[in-house]
């Protein structure tokens, strides 16, 4: 159900377009993934329980100057530099709350990304 978290191992696919679309899409194709395994973590988060182990590790992060830099570089490591597209993707994945104003207007917390490159060069 919504808001399950999962664990899904399998094999990503593409599913090329047949018929009058697919001769409109051309070299487009659609993809999904063939599931060998799916593996439910928790319901919903109020099922989450903390370890002491969990939080102590949490609390040293938390120390550190620089997490920011830290957990940018741990996206993608295999992918050299590109700091600036990596530190947006960061806060893209974490979001940020919704703020609402003196006049009651709400913000919302979600950012968007368009990123722009020469072809194949892995912006998806």
């Amino acid at each position: 159900t919504a808001g399950d978290v999962v664990v899904i191992s399998g094999v990503f696919l593409p599913t090329p377009v047949h018929g009058f679309h697919g001769l409109k899409a051309r070299f487009l194709t659609e993809t999904h993934i063939e599931a060998t395994s799916i593996e439910q973590q928790k319901k919903s988060y109020k099922d989450f329980v903390m370890t002491a182990d969990m939080k102590a590790r949490i609390q040293n992060i938390s120390e550190n100057q620089s997490v920011y830099d830290h957990l940018s570089r741990s996206i993608a490591p295999e992918i050299f530099g590109h700091e600036d597209v990596k530190k947006a993707l960061l806060l893209l994945l974490v979001g940020a709350p919704p703020k609402i104003l003196d006049d009651g207007m709400r913000m919302r917390g979600d950012l968007h990304i368009c990123l722009m490159g020469d072809p194949g060069v892995a912006k998806s």
